[in-house]
């Protein structure tokens, strides 16, 4: 997925068990759930997780999504990104995970919802791949 490589160790697999269940226990949850840890090969992070299924409000949908995990991610700065298309919602935050910083992307159109946790990149360029990273996860759906 663009530069990224799946990562397929036992902890990035434990990772993405933890992050379906958490994300199987949301009311947000209407299709299928999907997840995925990736990294660079400078050591950049991107962990992928959501759903796919029919939407009817996604942009209320993306503001649930974040403020779900603000108290875990201590998200702050949220900014609205346009990916050009209508009816898909996209923002971004930046928050800590591990004490370390981590930008928070949610995307949320009619047909899937999901949530990027990004190191080392800036709010803008971790936008930009959440939509690189939402297109080619639609694509494969």
């Amino acid at each position: 997925m663009a530069d990224l490589d799946l990562r397929d160790d036992g902890a990035s697999r434990r990772a993405v068990e933890q992050l379906s269940e958490q994300l199987s226990g949301t009311s947000l949850v209407q299709g299928e759930v999907f997840a995925g840890v990736y990294a660079d090969g400078n050591g950049k992070r991107v962990t992928v997780f959501g759903t796919t299924g029919l939407r009817f409000t996604p942009e209320s949908d993306v503001e649930a999504e974040l403020a779900h995990l603000t108290s875990e991610y201590k998200i702050k700065s949220i900014e609205t990104f346009d990916l050009g298309e209508t009816g898909v919602h996209e923002r971004c935050g930046v928050g800590r995970s591990g004490g370390k910083a981590v930008v928070v992307c949610a995307w949320a159109d009619h047909g899937s919802l999901a949530t990027v946790l990004l190191t080392r990149r800036s709010i803008t360029e971790s936008a930009e791949l959440t939509g690189v990273l939402r297109s080619v996860v639609l694509t494969r759906s």
